[in-house]
């Protein structure tokens, strides 16, 4: 059976390229597609939307051969096999796919021309009809703006969430959250989620910059470390916008954080030749290691336009799915004249909304307003973000850093989590390494003489492993 080209174009680099498949399969709707290839387009996007991943002939046919399918298996094998015979350039991909929007809107148009001429001006239901017009307007004034919703009836919903959770049953890790690296923040959270906005909170001075950038690094790593040269588990690509610190010192921190160098000796080109041979180690691992990490030096000032438009050039190179913003107190609003306390809870929304629309998890920083008191219940929790309530509304997952008396001369940070809309709330330490700019996890171990936990605030057996 011959297919239509354009049809063929748009699968072909659907079932080849990774990025252009999951992109499709976020912001498109397989009816696109004309109706003699729509079972076999329906199955392959609904499988990368699913799995995040390409399909196989093998595993769509064997996946259909558990019921009585085929009728089903015979047109997906037929479809598969006129895209492995179709030569495509995938350059002419959004070209090709701005013209498999316009063929479907013009084809729903002439639908409804067609629907209207049908009827009989004495018998018009008008409430129906006006319903039927909006809807194909709407649909078609939506083709090319990106999907900021998701909308499904129950029944629909269901067989999705049947074939997820039957992939998480065989796989633990499946559609798994992205791990931070610090235990207690993982372990409440399963791990960072598309679509979710993490803000740390923290007064001046108090490490917000050095979490985020220990985070950002340890999400990119995730199991894998320096000492590996190759067989690399899945890491994460991150995007990192430093707002406040410009690329140099930017870049010293990472190096410093990876080699566990003073950062102060490595920008003065002043390490022992011990030091030397972790950072060239470092250097190597970063030659090697596939996932990337790009750092973006713009000015304070920048609105999440900015952001988004340099976000939308990196994903012609490859798609990060964790971005840092340094930080969200830096940033502007296109509306000049708005008070600055209605500004940040509009830029708050405008990066959550940036998180869900391309599926991507977000990290960002805000200011702590002073402490009317040193009581416990004064000090810690959401009261105390910085000049606009309207924050913290848009994140999912809020962090804030305690500060002490003197807090410069404790060798550990403590950090509490004062919002997590889908778990607990609890509190975690880390061990200080300031000249690395590094901040340890401290594990909540348990003793196995005693089954009991170890207090999260004794942190005397991290310390010795530190050059504190």
């Amino acid at each position: 059976m011959a297919f239509n080209d354009l049809d063929l174009s748009i699968l072909k680099t659907i079932i080849t390229n990774k990025k252009y498949a999951i992109d499709f399969s976020n912001e498109c709707d397989p009816k696109l597609f004309s109706t003699d290839i729509w079972n076999a387009a329906n199955l392959i996007v609904s499988y990368v939307r699913t799995y995040k991943d390409l399909p196989t002939l093998r595993v769509m046919t064997e996946k259909l051969s558990k019921g009585n399918n085929e009728k089903l298996v015979k047109h997906v094998t037929e479809v598969w096999e006129a895209l492995e015979a179709y030569t495509y350039n995938e350059k002419e991909y959004k070209h090709d796919l701005s013209k498999l929007k316009r063929r479907f809107a013009e084809k729903q148009i002439s639908q409804m021309k067609d629907s209207l001429n049908k009827l009989d001006p004495a018998n018009v239901d008008l409430d129906k009809t006006l319903k039927e017009i909006t809807q194909t307007v709407h649909t078609v004034k939506n083709l090319n703006k990106k999907k900021t919703f998701e909308r499904k009836t129950l029944k629909e919903a269901v067989p999705i969430f049947r074939e997820e959770y039957n992939a998480k049953m065989s796989d633990p890790g499946f559609d798994g959250g992205i791990m931070t690296g610090y235990s207690v923040l993982d372990n409440v959270t399963d791990g960072l989620r598309p679509g979710e906005l993490l803000l740390i909170g923290g007064e001046s001075s108090s490490g917000k910059s050095m979490l985020l950038m220990n985070m950002a690094i340890q999400m990119w790593l995730q199991n894998n470390t320096v000492d590996m040269e190759s067989d690399f588990s899945p890491g994460q690509d991150v995007l990192y916008f430093s707002l406040e610190m410009p690329f140099k010192p930017c870049l010293n921190r990472v190096l410093s954080r990876l080699s566990s160098c003073p950062s102060k000796l490595i920008r003065n080109a002043q390490l022992n030749n011990e030091d030397a041979i972790k950072l060239k180690k470092s250097l190597k691992f970063i030659s090697k290691y596939p996932n990337q990490f790009e750092i973006v030096d713009y000015p304070r000032g920048a609105t999440m336009e900015d952001l988004e438009m340099i976000y939308e050039e990196v994903k012609a190179y490859y798609d990060p799915k964790v971005i840092v913003i340094d930080y969200l107190g830096l940033m502007d609003y296109e509306d000049k004249d708005m008070d600055d306390w209605l500004k940040l809870g509009k830029i708050s929304e405008k990066i959550h909304e940036f998180s869900r629309v391309h599926n991507c998890t977000v990290l960002s920083a805000v200011q702590l307003n002073r402490a009317k008191s040193k009581e416990p219940e004064d000090r810690i929790g959401m009261h105390r973000i910085g000049r606009s309530a309207l924050i913290m509304q848009n994140a999912n997952i809020a962090i804030q850093i305690e500060t002490r008396q003197n807090e410069k001369n404790y060798p550990d940070m403590i950090y509490h989590l004062i919002k997590n809309r889908d778990g607990a709330l609890e509190k975690g330490n880390l061990i200080k390494n300031l000249a690395c700019g590094t901040l340890l996890d401290n594990k909540i171990e348990q003793d196995p003489t005693t089954f009991e936990m170890r207090d999260p605030d004794d942190i005397s057996n991290r310390i010795e492993l530190l050059d504190i």
